[in-house]
C-alpha cells in the first residue's frame, strides 16, 4: 500500500454530510477580555475549522479553547488550547479541506491524551 492508497482510505471512510459541525460559543473572562471555545465531543466525528477567527463586540478575539467533552464521564474533562489541539488532532482526521478538518469520534483515552 503506498502514500496515495492511505489518502484515499482517509477520504472513504469520510462522512462530511453526518458529522458534527462544531458551532463557537463566546464567553468573557474575568478582565473582561472575549474567549470562544469549540467542543469535541467523545465518540463523535466532528469537524474543526483549522484557523477560527472571530471578533465580539468589535473585540477581536485572541484566546480559542477546545472544550473536551466525555460522553462515558457524563461531563467535561477540561479544555485546552484550540491551536496545539489542531496540531494534535491532524493525527485523527479522516478528511480535510482547506479550512476544516474531519475529526474520527475519539475515544475517552484519546480526548485525555489532548490536554497533555
Amino acid at each position: 500500500m503506498g502514500l496515495f492508497d492511505i489518502f484515499q482510505k482517509k477520504k472513504a471512510d469520510a462522512n462530511w454530510e453526518s458529522a458534527y459541525k462544531a458551532n463557537p460559543s463566546f464567553y468573557t473572562k474575568p478582565d473582561g477580555s472575549p474567549f470562544c471555545a469549540f467542543a469535541l465531543t467523545e465518540g463523535t466525528e466532528t469537524i474543526l475549522p483549522r484557523a477560527p477567527h472571530y471578533a465580539v463586540s468589535g473585540k477581536e478575539i485572541q484566546e480559542y479553547k477546545l472544550m473536551l467533552v466525555s460522553a462515558t464521564r457524563e461531563g467535561i474533562l477540561g479544555d485546552c488550547d484550540y491551536f496545539a489541539a489542531i496540531r494534535k488532532l491532524e493525527a485523527f482526521a479522516l478528511d480535510t479541506d482547506p479550512n476544516n478538518l474531519l475529526i474520527k469520534g475519539l475515544s475517552l483515552s484519546e480526548l485525555e491524551e489532548l490536554r497533555k
